[in-house]
């Protein structure tokens, strides 16, 4: 896909030629990221062509990389020194190479200016002490997204999904089936989807900040948060939930697709795997139903310049480029991604879509995971283990939140004695 107009192609082409035969040398730099494949890598083979031809004085080479292998290739190229002039990196965990020093901070370009071009929750990420250490390339957002045929089917109103707890608790109810002491329609799962507990909490106004700055998890409102995801996870019976869970996986499995699941939380990317193995389902997208505080919960990619560049303009110049609406419009269209530029994701091409307008509004309201630069996966190692426990029900809210907390605080202390 090309994205840069035909008149500029002719100018960076005038330009190229004015300059022939003399004594002028490119500015080489190099690009990382995970499109290794498919229309995605196509895009970018397109965008950096077009970068090239419209920058004659600077030329880059860029590798895409698949998604799973990326992470090693990167972290072991940047720690051996040989790493690319700009990467895509993860956008939730900015800071901990803004604290390593080995990423560039971006102010001195960015100008007045700032992130002002780009979604709060983004902007709040990408920072570190002050400094504005990354772009946000790409983000994502989680709704509610639900099957209106099984809606009119239980009386409900297929034009007015739940906006509250207890409203998707009664819709829930209202939705499922239960024959035999076996669940064969279930109207809403806490597990089920692209969600886990930090959003519910997060719905239920913890943020998990610390007054000292760290994280906190056994706060009333967690706790209030966890008891409402077991009594979600044991309302049809626990041994139900745990079977009927077990027999879905992803793709044209995925209980939401077979009209197993009426209701269930998925990021914007949900509409392309519908539109492949469910094309006819009726559904509709809706705001996260809440607790008190509207939210959801946002990660993503972000584009980072090596602290060890050579050439910074040079790579302020490509990671400008493609932040610009322009390019992020293109990229939004492509790859279906809630891209970082809020002018490109509200385009009128974009908004006249009605599920993506609901993307739009709860992005404005989203937020990412607190960061922990002593813990910085501490979503995985010191709080998941413990609400397993708590949903499985071997320990109270009370209780796994509270030994969650000890894990959290322990590991502050290693990173402490070691750093």
């Amino acid at each position: 896909m090309r994205t840069v107009p035909r008149h500029l192609r002719i100018l960076a082409a005038a330009l190229f030629i004015s300059v022939a035969g003399t004594a002028w040398a490119q500015t080489q730099i190099t690009f990382w990221h995970i499109f290794d494949a498919g229309p995605a890598a196509e895009f970018i083979d397109g965008v950096i062509a077009d970068f090239n031809t419209a920058n004659p004085d600077i030329h880059v080479t860029h590798l895409g990389t698949n998604f799973w292998d990326y992470w090693t290739r990167l972290t072991t190229a940047t720690a051996g020194g040989i790493g690319p002039d700009v990467a895509m990196n993860d956008l939730g965990n900015v800071p901990s190479r803004a604290n390593m020093g080995t990423i560039r901070a971006l102010d001195d370009y960015l100008g007045d200016k700032g992130l002002d071009a780009f979604w709060p929750a983004t902007a709040a990420a990408v920072e570190w002490q002050g400094g504005t250490y990354a772009l946000p390339l790409e983000t994502d957002v989680r709704v509610l997204f639900y099957n209106k045929t099984l809606f009119a089917a239980a009386g409900l109103d297929p034009n007015s999904p739940p906006t509250t707890w207890e409203e998707l608790v009664a819709a829930s109810d209202a939705l499922t089936k239960i024959e035999n002491g076996r669940i064969t329609q279930l109207g809403f799962g806490p597990t089920l989807g692209n969600t886990y507990f930090p959003l519910y909490a997060m719905l239920n106004g913890e943020d998990f900040v610390a007054e000292d700055g760290g994280l906190k998890f056994d706060t009333p409102a967690a706790t209030e948060a966890l008891q409402w995801m077991v009594d979600r996870q044991n309302a049809y019976g626990s041994r139900a939930m745990t079977s009927f869970s077990a027999a879905f996986s992803g793709g044209a499995s995925d209980p939401f697709l077979s009209g197993q699941v009426a209701m269930i939380i998925q990021n914007n990317t949900y509409p392309g795997l519908i539109a492949t193995y469910a094309p006819d389902l009726d559904y509709g997208v809706a705001l996260l139903p809440h607790n008190g505080t509207p939210t959801s919960w946002s990660n993503g990619f972000s584009l980072e310049m090596s602290a060890s560049t050579a050439n910074p303009d040079a790579a302020w110049r490509l990671m400008d480029y493609l932040m610009s609406p322009a390019v992020q419009l293109a990229y939004a269209t492509t790859n279906l991604s809630m891209v970082g530029n809020i002018a490109a994701a509200e385009s009128p091409e974009l908004m006249a879509n009605a599920t993506w307008r609901v993307f739009v509004e709860q992005m404005g309201t989203s937020a990412f995971r607190p960061f922990s630069l002593e813990a910085p996966a501490w979503y995985d190692t010191a709080l998941q283990p413990e609400i397993d426990a708590a949903l499985l029900g071997t320990k109270t809210p009370e209780q796994a939140l509270s030994d969650a907390q000890r894990s959290y605080e322990n590991e502050v202390r290693r990173f402490r004695e070691t750093n």
